[in-house]
């Protein structure tokens, strides 16, 4: 890799490893905040939505049913227009909506953590009904424990073992995502990187390298801290 050379413009070529490393952090600070953002939203999301009445529960989940049906690039486009519908009618720019001489960060990640926090509010929150029907949690409540208590202290430490094991689903989703999304925003990220040298196995081969090594690791430590939680003392199964 580190004698591979690739053409950053039409008189300079570069070291592969030079020219991946700035496209490559910068698609890696989306992933990862995308990732963060996600598991937050997701589980708040539901942990707030189990404490509301059945009614309200009810239309949350037909609402992210549909946000769930939106196909991707329909999405980040309907949050591109609006951005820029809101800039034509008041001159106000509330964030860069297009990558261009800079990168950009907030806009992105915001779009791109829509999908991955619908599905992990959709699994969180089945899990949690499941966990509400269980006699330890009847036995809680009779204990004078408040659903709130129960939710936190109880139930949520064995939800977070389905968003931990179910970790791989989630990254490649939204590394799928992140795909649409750099190009929708004319991002600098490796994918566009990558677009660029098409006829090159030997960068793509190199950038896929990259991208699914890390996924790995992140897969085990998943793995990991979800066998810890379920008290099968680190023990994991693959």
């Amino acid at each position: 890799m580190a004698d591979i050379r690739v053409r950053v413009s039409d008189y300079q070529n570069q070291n592969l490893l030079e020219a991946l490393a700035e496209p490559y952090m910068y698609s890696a600070k989306v992933l990862l905040s995308v990732l963060i953002v996600s598991i937050i939203a997701g589980l708040g999301l539901s942990v707030m939505t189990a404490l509301l009445p059945k009614k309200i529960q009810s239309a949350i989940k037909e609402a992210a049913f549909f946000f769930e049906s939106i196909p991707d690039v329909i999405t980040l486009f309907s949050i591109q227009l609006i951005i820029i519908w809101i800039f034509k009618k008041s001159a106000i720019l509330l964030v860069n909506p297009v990558g261009y001489m800079e990168n950009i960060y907030l806009l992105p990640i915001a779009a791109t953590s829509i999908i991955p926090s619908v599905i992990l509010f959709q699994m969180t929150f089945f899990a949690i009904r499941e966990e509400q029907n269980k006699p330890y949690v009847e036995f809680a409540a009779s204990k004078g424990l408040t659903q709130l208590k129960v939710l936190t202290s109880h139930i949520f430490r064995n939800v977070c073992v389905v968003v931990f094991s179910n970790i791989q689903m989630i990254l490649w989703m939204i590394l799928s995502n992140l795909l649409i999304t750099e190009y929708v925003f004319n991002m600098k990220g490796i994918f566009s990187f990558m677009f660029r040298h098409l006829g090159s196995p030997e960068v793509l081969a190199s950038c896929l390298l990259l991208i699914f090594i890390p996924f790995y690791f992140i897969e085990y430590a998943g793995r990991f801290i979800s066998a810890g939680m379920a008290g099968q003392g680190g023990r994991i199964k693959w």
